[in-house]
């Protein structure tokens, strides 16, 4: 008798591949994402000083966190800058992003516009920094031979600002709330402009029979956008707003580099040091300065990812609470037909 060959299936080598291809993102993960993340939560319960902290329990580095003032006035300035930039972001850019789309305006030299507004994005936070940092540089007088003075020096918001008669102790950029509108303002720069190429790419999504079903009905603007771009496009908001959340909660880069660092580290470009701190900063601080505490830089950083998720997730109820009440009702309805 003869034996049955074994049909294969022709999409058989065609998944080796697949795994192949998706083998270096795996192994990339692995290393760079997982194992740093499960780390961080060892070392979050584990006692990296054994000479500093006597009778470590296993949540010290939690309660020794949770008693530190600098860790809450990092906690509140990071949730300040981070508000600050998120808000007027969003808003933004969906307000572009309808403008862009809209049909009933015409509108010449939209391409250039989306990329001026996206080209921020593209550029490094160094680049961004130094920028503002020349731009507010504060001013000194230049004296001549006989030490007169002859001039200023200084970034051009510090010329307006003496312009406009303000002594330079009296500088309003050294402030604590102007320099987290500086940061604020940088944040939003670089990044609405990515936000708003996400929610254009939304819009363009959307079938172009639904607005016309909506003119022929006589629907307004704000009620087309209130009551059919919305809701279509939660799906598509809650991905940006989620990577919002946690690009903004992990804010380095940007506090970090803006307030710089002189002949005397403890004075910045701007206002005091703690003005620019941000939960990140706290983090690396305490493993960068000595004793080196990688416990408590570990209890942070599982704090910090608490809190974003806490936010995702609640995000995430906000935008699809009709839902959840649509089967409540319905729960509702099935149970008096029990009845």
């Amino acid at each position: 008798m003869f034996k049955s060959k074994r049909i294969r299936n022709p999409n058989e080598k065609l998944n080796k591949w697949a795994y192949l291809f998706i083998a270096p993102f795996i192994l990339a993960f692995l290393f760079f994402s997982l194992y740093p993340m499960i780390s961080s939560i060892a070392y979050s319960f584990a006692n990296e000083n054994e000479t500093v902290y006597e009778n470590f329990t296993t949540f010290s580095n939690y309660k020794i966190i949770f008693e530190d003032v600098n860790f809450w006035h990092s906690f509140i300035n990071t949730f300040i800058i981070f508000a600050m930039n998120f808000i007027p972001q969003i808003i933004a850019a969906m307000f572009f992003a309808v403008l862009f789309t809209n049909k009933r305006i015409r509108m010449k030299g939209k391409g250039f516009f989306k990329f001026v507004y996206f080209l921020p994005n593209v550029l490094t936070a160094a680049t961004v920094v130094i920028i503002f940092r020349l731009m507010f540089m504060r001013g000194a007088a230049i004296y001549d031979e006989n030490m007169q003075i002859i001039g200023y020096e200084g970034g051009p918001f510090y010329h307006v600002l003496r312009f406009l008669g303000m002594d330079m102790f009296t500088n309003p950029l050294y402030h604590t709330w102007t320099v987290r509108i500086v940061i604020a303002f940088i944040l939003f720069w670089m990044w609405f402009g990515n936000s708003m190429i996400v929610f254009i790419t939304g819009i363009n999504g959307i079938s172009d029979e639904v607005f016309e079903a909506a003119d022929v009905d006589g629907a307004s603007p704000w009620r087309v956008f209130f009551q059919i771009t919305l809701p279509i496009l939660k799906p598509i908001m809650l991905y940006s707003l989620i990577t919002s959340i946690i690009g903004g909660l992990q804010m380095f880069d940007i506090p970090y580099l803006i307030r710089g660092q002189n002949l005397d580290p403890s004075v910045p470009v701007f206002a005091g040091t703690s003005s620019t701190d941000t939960i990140t900063i706290y983090i690396y601080e305490k493993m960068k300065i000595a004793p080196h505490d990688y416990g408590i830089a570990g209890a942070a950083s599982v704090i910090l990812f608490i809190f974003s998720l806490s936010l995702s997730v609640a995000m995430y109820f906000v935008l699809f609470k009709e839902k959840n009440y649509e089967k409540k009702i319905w729960r509702r309805i099935k149970k008096y037909e029990q009845v």
